[in-house]
């Protein structure tokens, strides 16, 4: 790890001197956003049991749950494309360094520590500071739209409920499998398609509700 102030390196010091962040955090943060996407279940299963009259705001309610899906789905691609860049940081970052590819480390803390130059730690750490903005972001917009949902007379077709019970599972099961860094990355860009997919499915439900 560098002890010195950025500031004080010099040009030759700079190209000798490692850092070595450790990145497993942001993995718990997608998660924790694909997490929130599939809690809407809870308000379909809620939905089944409680029904709301209809109110002359209904329209502009549905619109505006529209409008956040829509969003959510953009900050679902944005994520896809700044893990991927991730996935491209930490190769150079592990395959440069160390002799163990990110298909060679276990998906779990202090496993991955990839070794940056002061250039190179910049680059992991902007694609870091945009995934915890996008994911950030995506917490919010999940709880504004459930505000909306429950203030609204809409019931989901029960597919779309399975299919978020069936994102609950497989994320339930990322943490037990032991995936390897490599596979984590795979895994989770299925997971982020499949919740894109839900989420477009919700708002064309949507559409047609208006």
């Amino acid at each position: 790890m560098i002890k010195k102030n950025k500031n004080q390196i010099t040009t030759n010091e700079e190209s000798d001197l490692l850092v070595d962040p450790d990145p497993f955090s942001i993995f718990l943060g997608v998660m924790g956003f694909t997490c929130s996407a599939a809690s809407i279940a809870g308000y379909i299963e809620f939905r089944r049991e409680q029904r709301r009259p209809i109110t002359e705001a209904r329209v502009k309610l549905l619109r505006e749950a529209k409008d956040l899906l829509m969003a959510l789905e953009v900050d679902t691609m944005q994520t896809e494309t700044s893990l991927r860049k991730l996935e491209f940081v930490l190769a150079e970052g592990t395959s440069e360094y160390h002799s163990m590819p990110l298909s060679k480390l276990k998906l779990e803390f202090g496993s991955c520590k990839p070794l940056f130059t002061l250039h190179g730690f910049n680059k992991f750490d902007e694609v870091i500071t945009e995934l915890n903005r996008l994911v950030g972001r995506s917490f919010a917009t999940i709880s504004n739209l459930l505000q909306k949902l429950y203030n609204v007379d809409i019931i989901f077709e029960k597919d779309v409920y399975l299919q978020l019970i069936k994102l609950q599972n497989r994320l339930n099961g990322i943490l037990r499998e032991g995936y390897t860094y490599e596979e984590g990355f795979r895994v989770y860009y299925e997971i982020i398609a499949f919740t894109k997919d839900i989420l477009r499915q919700m708002r064309l439900h949507l559409m047609k509700a208006m």
